[in-house]
């Protein structure tokens, strides 16, 4: 790897000299160490930070920096409790998290949002947790009406991120939320091209329904026809293919035949599993602290804080 002049055979660790110092990388600015790794590939660049310094680079990203105070909380001690669960996730890479939704939305040290700062300054190491381990607090834009299972949304293979607070519970609050019904119109080419995958489909869609639900509406699977062939598609998989932000939610009420297309009309935005953000928001609007709103979304946790 060469870096300017000098060439080096391992990694290369860049400091900031000040602790108000920044290094710019793509038109980010890092708060912390910098590290550039060489591999076959390409060059990876990973920044060290410490976990209170992160999620001021994730909370204004992941929830509206105007939202009240008490939801802004709820936000901090969720993205702090994801944040641990997820450590190690990538170690044979080098790194623990993402910089995107694989993780959660991260730009390194932006804005200076007072209100940011203060939500996770008042939350400081507080985590979820549930018979002495780190919860995986997931969360999504809008439920819709009722959160779900993870284990119902990431297969059996993920049932052990599923314990008794991330089973779903029915939310009232985030009916208001513009969110809350939604409808959106695939023609039957997107929808063709959609199912396709690794697949030769031949002939035209003569229909699509929904196959299987979980327990709460959120639909697990569809069935189609194209041509003469009957297809069991995986509802993850076919929203992936239309568009995450197309097709919010797979909390979907009806499909409806069109000339040309099917119209599908659901609820919420997102995979639906723990803090429901713009409930979070209801909630916070209606005076509720934030330990009452992690307390509804995640039921049976325990707000805990972690030793520095």
């Amino acid at each position: 790897m060469s870096l300017g002049p000098y060439f080096l055979s391992g990694e290369a660790r860049l400091e900031p000299e000040g602790p108000s110092d920044t290094i710019l990388l793509r038109g980010r600015r890092t708060q912390g160490i910098l590290i550039l790794k060489a591999n076959q590939e390409a060059l990876a660049a990973i920044e060290e930070v410490g976990i209170e310094d992160y999620l001021l680079g994730v909370l204004p990203y992941e929830m509206d920096p105007s939202w009240p105070l008490e939801a802004l909380k709820a936000q901090a001690v969720v993205a702090r409790s994801f944040a641990y669960s997820q450590l190690g996730k990538y170690r044979r890479l080098g790194y623990d998290l993402t910089s995107d939704t694989r993780s959660q939305l991260y730009r390194g040290r932006g804005e200076a949002w007072p209100r940011i700062r203060r939500a996770v300054e008042e939350t400081r190491g507080e985590v979820m947790g549930y018979r002495g381990r780190i919860l995986p607090a997931y969360y999504h834009a809008c439920c819709g009406g009722h959160t779900t299972d993870a284990a119902s949304v990431w297969g059996a293979a993920e049932a052990r991120l599923s314990p008794p607070p991330l089973r779903g519970v029915r939310d009232r609050f985030c009916r208001a939320s513009p969110h809350a019904r939604w409808s959106a119109y695939f023609e039957d080419s997107e929808i063709l091209a959609a199912l396709q995958g690794k697949r030769l489909l031949a002939g035209p869609l003569r229909r699509l329904e929904v196959a299987l639900r979980d327990a709460v509406g959120y639909v697990k699977s569809f069935r189609a026809q194209v041509g003469s062939e009957r297809l069991l598609v995986g509802a993850g998989d076919l929203r992936r293919a239309l568009g995450n932000g197309e097709l919010r939610s797979l909390r979907i009420a009806r499909l409806s035949r069109r000339k040309r297309g099917v119209e599908f009309a659901g609820s919420g935005s997102g995979h639906g599993v723990g803090l429901c953000q713009w409930g979070a928001r209801l909630q916070a609007e209606k005076g509720r602290r934030y330990e009452q709103i992690l307390r509804f979304y995640f039921p049976g946790s325990l707000l805990s804080v972690l030793e520095p």
